[in-house]
Order: structure tokens, then sequence, then C-alpha cells
């Protein structure tokens, strides 16, 4: 906490990663980050992972992210779009998202999530403001 309010001025994205079991604990912690970064106010700048899903069926994944996102009071439906202005189409960023790099995969295999993950990562919707740190707003103890 120290360290980010003393080097930051604003923060552009908030990356939040969660595999199997969010014990109570865990989501009291990630919540706290949340109320003291504004989550209601920069859900675009909030990406949330559901990693290490490589047994899961796509059922299963999109259960654990419903799970986690009713565990952590998220919106799951938070995305945004980023026109691609070169006649493409443009391209849709999810901030909810479930993920999986087996270890023994190819690249071809993982690329679609790694592709997603860059986007969700590096590409910032410019139609939101940035998330201000100081210590007035900071409210984790």
């Amino acid at each position: 906490k120290s360290s980010v309010k003393m080097n930051m001025t604003y923060i552009d994205k908030v990356v939040i990663t969660c595999s199997g079991r969010i014990e109570d604990q865990h989501s009291q912690a990630i919540k706290k980050f949340m109320k003291w970064l504004s989550y209601e106010e920069h859900k675009h700048s909030f990406l949330f992972i559901y990693n290490k899903c490589e047994t899961h069926t796509e059922q299963e994944m999109e259960e654990n992210l419903v799970a986690m996102s009713s565990i952590l009071d998220t919106d799951i439906n938070t995305q945004f779009i980023v026109p691609s202005g070169d006649g493409e189409l443009d391209k849709s960023i999810k901030m909810n998202q479930c993920l999986d790099f087996s270890p023994r995969a190819s690249f071809e295999e993982v690329e679609k999530n790694l592709e997603s993950l860059k986007n969700a990562v590096f590409i910032r919707d410019v139609t939101n403001k940035r998330i201000p740190v100081n210590s007035e707003s900071c409210a984790i103890q």
C-alpha cells in the first residue's frame, strides 16, 4: 500500500487473478482493494481472471467465472469496445475472463487466450478516467 501511494498518482489497470476455491479472507482483501480503488467508478479498469482451468470444460469455466463474480460482487458483463478504424471488426474486451494455459500446450493451443489476456491488460478504455491514487482515498488498514 505505501509503495503504491508514494510511487503512483494514477493506475490504468488493476488485474486480479484467482484460481481454485476463493477463501473468505482472500475475497475480503480483494474487496478492500476494489473499494480503495473505487471499482464502482472504474469498472473498465479492473480485469478479473479466473486462471488454471486446463482441466475444466467450457461449462465449468463459465460456472467458475460466475462464482468468482458473485463472491467478489463484480459485474460479470463488464466490457468495452475498441474501434478498429481500419474496416475490420471492432474488438470487444471482456473484463472478466476464465483462462487456461496448459503447461504442455502448444502456442497455437493457447494463442487465443493469450491474445485475450494481452488485449485486456494493455488496451485501455480511453472513454473512462484513470484511477487516481492518493492518501485520502486509501481505506486499506
